[in-house]
């Protein structure tokens, strides 16, 4: 087989085109980083709305509890002074006759 040879030409790029190389690596980076950090935020983010997710449905469950015991305290208070209206204010029972 035959010697191949091979010539390395160097050549140098201008100062316009080096500093628009330049340019584009430092725009690339900081995009790269600027995703990072997008990226980072989502996260935080959707933990906090899994925590207020959770939170909601403590406060359902809460709510629910308070619907309960609503209907059980009126309950009592018809059976003990019939149906009326109960001025939260003053604690005066305005009951309807028939």
């Amino acid at each position: 087989m035959g010697k191949i040879n091979i010539m390395v030409v160097s050549q140098q790029l201008t100062p316009e085109e080096l500093q628009s190389v330049k340019d584009l690596q430092s725009k690339y980076n900081q995009t790269v980083f600027e995703i990072g950090v997008a990226e980072t935020q989502i996260l935080t983010f959707e933990k906090q709305i899994t925590k207020l997710r959770d939170d909601k449905a403590g406060l359902i469950k809460d709510l629910e509890t308070i619907e309960q015991k609503e209907a059980a305290l009126v309950a009592t208070l018809q059976t003990v002074y019939g149906n009326g209206a109960i001025n939260p204010e003053t604690g005066e029972i305005t009951t309807t006759q028939q």
